[in-house]
């Protein structure tokens, strides 16, 4: 048994995307990559959406801390995309467009981007989750820590590894390295921060709408 993370994209925003895979990969001659940086630029805010919007509303600070880091991460998303891509004629672009294809699937009308996850990561925090539920305090650090690895997981599947086809010079390379690792590594610590400062029974409700997003190979 295998699992994995299926995250949702809008019809029209995947409409989008079929439709530069088809004329990119038809040998289209009019320049793709505007277009396309802002489509995966979509796709990217919609995933975080999904992922880390609810996680605002666990957060009772004030200073509306948890939104202003989500925001930010959207921020940087929007500003680098499309500017990561613009390097490139239409024939560099296809075998990243063909990689994010083959990572999509659709599901009774509905439209996901999917990557797996190591199957030890899942149950461990499957696993978590459940002495969550029973108010165990002392799982929601760990449970965090899991779900940091889920999320980096597909950090790699949905950026790293699509950077690496793409094959930038060492300047942008280097560039665009820093920018993930500070962007993930804002990310991560506040995930740290609240498992600091909230219990089981605040930060349940937003890992039962995480694992909704989880699904194992028998499903």
């Amino acid at each position: 048994m295998s699992y994995n993370i299926s995250l949702k994209i809008q019809p029209e925003t995947h409409q989008r995307f079929i439709d530069l895979h088809h004329r990119l990969n038809s040998g289209d001659a009019s320049s793709l990559a505007k277009p396309l940086g802002e489509n995966l630029a979509d796709i990217a805010c919609e995933i975080i959406d999904q992922v880390f919007g609810s996680i605002a509303k666990v957060s009772k600070s004030g200073d509306h801390e948890s939104e202003k880091v989500i925001q930010q991460i959207v921020d940087t998303t929007r500003k680098y995309m499309p500017w990561s891509v613009s390097f490139f004629g239409n024939d560099r672009l296809v075998p990243m467009v063909n990689y994010l294809r083959d990572l999509t699937i659709e599901k009774e009308g509905q439209f996901y981007v999917i990557y797996p996850i190591d199957y030890s990561l899942a149950n461990e925090l499957l696993s978590h989750v459940e002495k969550m539920k029973d108010g165990n305090n002392a799982y929601v650090s760990p449970a965090l820590k899991a779900f940091t690895e889920v999320v980096d997981q597909g950090v790699t599947h949905l950026i790293r590894q699509p950077k690496k086809m793409l094959k930038f010079n060492v300047v942008v390379d280097k560039t665009l390295t820093g920018v993930i690792n500070v962007t993930t590594q804002l990310g991560y610590k506040r995930f740290d921060k609240l498992g600091k400062i909230y219990d089981a029974n605040s930060m349940s409700g937003y890992f039962d709408h995480f694992m909704v997003f989880l699904n194992n190979e028998a499903q």
